[in-house]
């Protein structure tokens, strides 16, 4: 926010309006709402997935790409868990696939988040359409 006076102001002006709106509150309560919501949509379907949060910022883990065990007492079995997590990228490649064919955009495959702008009709809309998504899911 330093870089001009103007610039400066503008910083000024938005951190504000985020205080006065209590916008940051907002987003985490659509966060909130969101988790809740994948969460019972995946316990209800059974899967074996992880929905979390930290205010805004939600997680939704369906494929553990990067949550493997290496042995390093046997270094023979480290090719299988690289052909593993090659496997599970692949699978969070098709995941994403079907969030965006339902217009669910996500960063990496397993990350949301929510905004001040954000309502309770639109989160219940987006659970609306990972429940489509996660009806069409199975056990490979």
């Amino acid at each position: 926010m330093a870089a001009t006076p103007l610039s400066s102001l503008a910083g000024y002006y938005t951190l504000k309006e985020i205080a006065e709106t209590g916008a940051c509150e907002t987003a985490s309560a659509m966060g909130d709402r969101l988790t809740d919501g994948l969460r019972e949509i995946i316990a209800r379907r059974r899967l074996p997935f992880v929905a979390f949060n930290q205010g805004s910022i939600c997680h939704l883990e369906t494929v553990g790409t990067m949550h493997f065990a290496l042995d390093w007492s046997k270094p023979w079995e480290i090719p299988d868990v690289i052909k593993q997590t090659s496997a599970r990228k692949a699978e969070m490649e098709h995941m994403g696939a079907a969030y965006m064919a339902e217009g669910i955009v996500t960063l990496a495959g397993s990350r949301l988040y929510t905004s001040a702008t954000y309502t309770e009709e639109l989160i219940d809309e987006a659970l609306t359409r990972f429940d489509r998504i996660f009806e069409h899911v199975v056990e490979l």
